[in-house]
């Protein structure tokens, strides 16, 4: 028998875990991500749009919420660099943007009209960012 695969979660289990606005379903959230979970670069970027828009969470409060549900013992499959995209963003940068690095990750560089990116990115950054003027 082989080994069971994790499911990916939508953002809404994700929501519903972390904000526990819902009597019904944040147990049922809580269960699925207990039990093993793929966590897309996509979901990342639409909780910390959802939480900041519609929650009104601030951005610290955001990206501790978001460290830890990577942090989670049962989090199977997180997007590869997404600690580092998110204390990018903890310091101010945009996630989707950091998240867009890390996808880019094996192109020669990363190439915006957005000089605010490479500084928000940083040194250590996965990919070198090319700044058009």
């Amino acid at each position: 028998m082989g080994q069971e695969v994790s499911r990916a979660v939508d953002t809404n289990i994700v929501i519903r875990y972390l904000t526990r606005d819902d009597p019904v379903q944040a147990p049922i959230a809580t269960e699925i991500l207990r039990a093993g979970f793929l966590l897309s670069a996509t979901v990342l970027i639409e909780t910390e749009w959802v939480l900041r828009s519609f929650y009104g969470w601030p951005r610290d409060r955001i990206a501790e919420a978001l460290a830890s549900l990577i942090d989670l013992p049962s989090a199977d499959i997180v997007p590869e660099g997404a600690d580092w995209a998110l204390a990018r963003f903890a310091d101010g940068a945009d996630l989707a943007d950091m998240i867009h690095i890390l996808a880019g990750v094996g192109a020669s560089a990363f190439v915006t009209f957005d000089d605010a990116i490479a500084g928000y990115a940083g040194a250590n950054s996965p990919l070198p960012i090319e700044t058009l003027a």
